[in-house]
């Protein structure tokens, strides 16, 4: 009952507070430090709504001056919410089904998202494109490398796409490993468990140098970096 009534408490939060925030939002496009100040007020006003304490290890490692691409480990809706800690800016790179979401779509491109094709191939070269301009411009992107949230919390193969882009821009990839997530909200399900989460920054990858003959053995490198972090069997454990 307690997990109903908290679940029904987030998800009046998270709708509520977007009607509030979308008329901000639409007006400040071309004013990204203070849509910065919001996405990062908006989301500690989420952790607090859903009973979620968060752990951050490693803040020291990002330097708010640099132009990164993060890499997160992705278990669950609740990802994004976390990932809104930031201390830069972050661009995030999501699936088109999601700029197809009534009113959500919108606010995605009015904060700069950059819309992912899987299924085709040009489009799919025209995001990394437009990604790759946004980072030489001064920002940093997100991109979850597994493309999609895992089930039972395993690791899951990544996708060459984001090692292409941190190749092409010789932007750092900056790895944060996510663990407690799918505790809170699992792959399927909408309920909201009250717990904690922590995230772990990890030194950023230097790409500078680098070409596509690299990418393979980049793409080993971060993989390892997460399987090493996920180790701990108490980050897979989830409720019934």
């Amino acid at each position: 009952m307690l997990v109903f009534i908290r679940t029904i408490f987030f998800w009046i939060t998270v709708f509520s507070s977007l009607l509030f925030l979308v008329p901000f939002l639409f007006t400040l496009q071309s004013h990204p430090k203070a849509i910065h100040w919001i996405e990062q007020r908006w989301g500690r006003l989420l952790l607090f709504s859903a009973g979620v304490k968060t752990e951050i290890q490693g803040m020291e490692k990002i330097d708010p001056s640099r132009s990164y691409i993060i890499m997160a480990n992705h278990q669950s809706y609740f990802d994004i919410f976390l990932l809104l800690f930031s201390p830069v800016l972050i661009r995030w790179m999501a699936k088109k089904e999601l700029f197809k979401i009534p009113v959500f779509g919108s606010i995605l491109r009015w904060i700069g998202a950059i819309e992912v094709d899987r299924e085709n191939k040009s489009k799919a070269y025209f995001s990394i494109k437009q990604a790759v301009d946004k980072i030489r411009n001064g920002s940093t992107v997100l991109i979850f490398p597994e493309g999609t949230r895992s089930t039972a919390g395993e690791l899951l193969p990544f996708n060459k796409g984001g090692f292409s882009l941190a190749i092409l821009s010789g932007a750092p990839i900056l790895p944060i490993t996510i663990k407690g997530s799918r505790k809170i909200m699992a792959k399927g399900s909408y309920r909201v468990f009250p717990g904690s989460a922590t995230l772990s920054v990890h030194a950023p990858v230097e790409t500078a140098g680098l070409t596509l003959k690299d990418r393979a053995q980049l793409q080993e490198k971060i993989k390892e970096i997460f399987q090493n972090d996920l180790k701990d069997p108490s980050s897979l454990q989830m409720h019934s």
